[in-house]
């Protein structure tokens, strides 16, 4: 003998899994539906997960298995079933080949019968090649009670102690599923606005074409003003969405920044990491205006006046071979230093100088073949 579990909906078995639990199915339940029921078994306590068919349904409609997407591809499935072995006659197992029509016929007859007894035959190749979950959402539909129980039996893996009433089993199939859904998730890179975000976007494909579709630079607000203020505001929106992708929030390396930002670091999960462009030689010796005289005094502006500007090229940064002034504004209390920032309009100039340079970089003779460039993802 070995141990069984299985989903059971109205009282009928369907999928079952020998020797363990169906991590897809078990997820859907809520550990505040397990029930622990003594003297169910002879030797041992009964152990399910118990729901409504109404229930698994919401549910499985969240996840994006809607009754029409369950029965196209149930409807696909039948029909190659049935161009492989055509009717009548079986298939390479024995089962009868039948179609669409005939086995919805015979699912609703099975989980809809009041006889406790009533058995079912095999219903073919369709549902063993499909999700799990389409599975269960196609039985589901089949119900009319749709306050009708739906349980996933755990008596045998008590019985043979594969498993102990009271573990957050649900809990746990949930973590396993999202675990294994996030290794195939590709990085989010949150940056302090739409221009830095599309900016870095193009920059990656010339420089690291290889890691295209591996990460994604987010771009939530077309236009938006890239202000640090913005990027805190979608952290915090995507924390308390339970994004649970790898994320990397790509900040300035100034004084708003790092200020805006220590704020949040320490309370953000562990798959969150802050991020800021890193000290560069060229900014450790920078001319800076302030209130204090109209000709450039050079100073370390790292950490200060880091803009993504600062980094797009030194020769984006100079104005008739002149290295454009950092001005110096307001003053940060808690950091106890100003924040610095390229005078006038070279923000946008330099913005449009390197679209231009990843344009050229994007030819057979391009500037970054020369070979190859600072890794720019080894922060992350």
């Amino acid at each position: 003998m070995s141990a069984h579990s299985w989903i059971a909906i109205n009282g009928h078995p369907v999928l079952t899994q020998r020797e363990g639990y169906l991590d897809d199915l078990l997820a859907l339940f809520q550990e505040s539906e397990s029930v622990s029921e003594e003297n169910r078994i002879a030797d041992g306590p009964g152990y399910a997960y118990q729901s409504t068919v109404a229930h698994l349904r919401d549910r499985l409609r969240l996840l994006g298995f809607t009754p029409g997407v369950a029965s196209a591809e149930f409807e696909q499935h039948t029909q190659a079933w049935l161009d492989r072995n055509p009717n009548p006659g079986a298939d390479e197992m024995g089962v009868e080949v039948r179609n669409a029509a005939a086995i919805r016929t015979e699912v609703r007859a099975y989980l809809n019968s009041d006889d406790p007894y009533a058995t079912y035959d095999d219903y073919g190749e369709p549902f063993f090649s499909m999700d799990l979950r389409t599975q269960l959402r196609l039985h589901l539909d089949a119900v009319v009670d749709e306050n009708a129980l739906v349980r996933y039996e755990l008596d045998d893996l008590v019985r043979y102690e594969l498993v102990t009433p009271g573990e957050a089993l649900a809990d746990r199939a949930r973590a396993d599923n999202q675990d294994e859904l996030l290794k195939g998730a590709p990085l989010i890179v949150l940056t302090e606005g739409s221009s830095d975000s599309k900016l870095l976007a193009s920059a990656m494909r010339v420089t690291h074409p290889h890691l295209e579709g591996f990460l994604r630079f987010m771009d939530f607000d077309r236009g938006a003003p890239g202000s640090v203020g913005h990027l805190v505001n979608l952290v915090r929106g995507f924390v308390g969405a339970g994004v649970a992708n790898r994320v990397v929030v790509l900040a300035d390396n100034d004084t708003a920044s790092r200020s805006a930002l220590a704020a949040i670091d320490a309370s953000l999960p562990p798959t969150y990491r802050v991020v800021h462009y890193p000290n560069l030689d060229l900014l450790r010796s920078y001319p800076t205006l302030g209130p204090q005289s109209d000709i450039p005094v050079p100073m370390d502006v790292n950490g200060l006046a880091g803009s993504l500007e600062m980094y797009l090229g030194e020769e984006l940064l100079r104005d008739s071979q002149t290295l454009v002034p950092v001005q110096w504004t307001g003053w940060d209390q808690k950091l106890g230093a100003y924040q610095g920032q390229l005078i006038g309009g070279h923000k946008d100039r330099i913005q449009r100088a390197f679209r231009r340079k990843v344009e050229r970089g994007s030819s057979p003779r391009s500037w970054w073949m020369k070979g190859p460039p600072r890794d720019p993802v080894a922060a992350l």
